[in-house]
């Protein structure tokens, strides 16, 4: 249980239990991270922080509203154990569960890191 617990704490570890069948309300968290990697780096144009506010619904269903409004509905491709892997039309995202770490591929190559928290 005290794992449990502290996976929690990580952040999105949540998604994990997201098959458990009875979760009385949706669970919401505030993402925060940057590109870690760009396809064309610009010195004098810093990459943009990226803010996400994800919420798992019942029956496996996420939403994500990004920073400046825009609201995605994510399909997820897989959950297991170690990750959860969605899509959208902008991104790939990868979920670890025992990380809390959340990645985010775009198709231009590049990579954003971000890290998660219970709201």
């Amino acid at each position: 249980m005290g794992q449990i617990l502290r996976l929690v704490l990580g952040g999105l570890i949540l998604l994990a239990i997201a098959v458990e069948p009875s979760r009385a309300a949706d669970q919401q968290f505030s993402c925060k991270g940057d590109i870690i990697h760009e396809s064309n780096p610009n010195p004098l144009n810093p990459s943009k922080p990226i803010d996400l506010n994800v919420t798992l619904g019942d029956e496996n269903k996420l939403s994500i509203k990004t920073g400046d409004g825009k609201l995605l509905a994510p399909r997820i491709t897989s959950n297991n154990k170690l990750q959860l892997k969605f899509e959208t039309e902008e991104f790939v995202g990868e979920y670890f569960h025992y990380t809390g770490e959340l990645f985010l591929i775009y198709p231009s190559g590049e990579l954003g890191r971000l890290n998660c928290s219970r709201t």
